[in-house]
């Protein structure tokens, strides 16, 4: 079997940890329903030679800084750090924008067992159109729910396009079918926080090729390039499907 590819864009390391661009439509890591699919987790560890260990984790179809420990005994105090610190994400969202500066969202959410826990999330918008009608928000969550971002957005009536769950399916099939849109518009743009050895870790994450390239269509480009400096960079390749695994228990997390 050929040797595996992890295709992966390093955005920060150090002995202890690494951040890595996770590509759209890869998952975190294995889980039940996708035993042998070639997951980030094992990406990273086929990367850096060694274990490693999720801090937190992504969607399947978002993209963005990845944060994982390479020591393990990192992985708590990084969780930690990260809760403490600030994450900021771009959502691709339905709808012309109604809202002028900061907007603080504070919808609670139910928990797994049903009980409704506090959600905050600031967003704000980066760039929109009337025609097509779509904008480019920045979300910062201030809490760590399940699906925060994405249901933050719609409760302000924005979904994010190609969202399945909290979307709107007839715009989702307009963007698919006259743009090529095939993935949810959700990119984690950036993480700064304060290392556990007191270090501090700031780090931002391109978007990839696809969404980048669609962005620049769009009406609202140049607004939002002034408003957030480096979303111009060059787009980061997707890399091709790797060849599939064989199935190695022993080497698993």
């Amino acid at each position: 079997m050929p040797p595996r590819n992890p295709g992966l864009t390093v955005l920060a390391r150090a002995p202890e940890w690494i951040v890595v661009a996770k590509p759209p439509k890869v998952i975190t890591h294995r889980n039940w329903a996708h035993p042998h699919e070639y997951a980030m987790l094992q990406r990273v560890r086929d990367l850096v030679g060694t274990r490693v260990y999720p801090v937190h984790r992504l969607d399947r179809a978002a993209s963005g800084c990845l944060l994982f420990a390479i020591q393990r005994d990192w992985t708590g105090p990084l969780q930690k750090a990260l809760g403490e610190g600030r994450k900021t994400y771009l959502a691709f969202v339905r709808g012309h924008y109604f809202g002028e500066g900061r907007v603080e969202v504070e919808t609670p959410m139910k928990d797994d067992n049903g009980i409704l826990k506090e959600a905050h999330s600031t967003v704000w918008c980066l760039g929109r159109s009337h025609e097509p009608r779509c904008s480019l928000l920045q979300v910062r969550p201030h809490t760590g729910r399940y699906h925060q971002v994405r249901r933050h957005v719609r409760d302000l009536h924005h979904p994010i396009i190609k969202d399945a769950e909290h979307g709107d399916s007839r715009i989702n099939r307009w963007w698919r079918d006259n743009h090529g849109v095939d993935r949810l518009g959700l990119h984690a743009w950036s993480m700064q926080l304060t290392l556990p050895d007191g270090g501090a870790l700031d780090v931002t994450c391109p978007l990839f090729e696809d969404q980048a390239a669609l962005y620049r269509q769009l009406p609202w480009w140049e607004d939002a390039v002034a408003a957030l400096p480096g979303l111009d960079a060059p787009g980061l390749p997707i890399a091709g499907p790797p060849p599939a695994p064989a199935a190695d228990p022993a080497s698993e997390e």
